[in-house]
């Protein structure tokens, strides 16, 4: 049986994070050719998804979905009224990011 140090499993899951930021980025920019000249967007992208995993976010969709938010409204997660919501105890932070999600979109048919 393969046995890997702690080193190498570190190694290991920080290869398999940027590889996932990377294929996130590639779909993005194939739906989105307009964001192929963002130069920035893998760093956001790398730092969003290490703030979504700060928050406590597990699910892969979740955590996609929480990427093209970044793609499209840089920084997003730091303004103050949805770090606060998206820290708001209670649900799991999946939960609050759907219900933030729905509730933006139910307001952007109002108008």
């Amino acid at each position: 049986m393969l046995e890997l140090s702690e080193e190498q499993l570190s190694h290991l899951d920080l290869l398999e994070k940027r590889q996932y930021i990377k294929q996130v980025s590639k779909n993005i920019v194939r739906e989105h050719p307009e964001l192929a000249s963002d130069r920035g967007l893998p760093d956001r992208l790398e730092r969003a998804y290490a703030h979504a995993v700060a928050l406590g976010f597990t699910d892969g969709g979740a955590i996609t979905q929480f990427l093209y938010y970044e793609a499209f409204a840089p920084n997003f997660y730091r303004e103050p009224a949805i770090d606060a919501w998206l820290r708001k105890p209670g649900q799991p932070v999946e939960q609050r990011f759907a219900d933030m999600i729905a509730w933006v979109k139910s307001r952007l048919r109002e108008n």
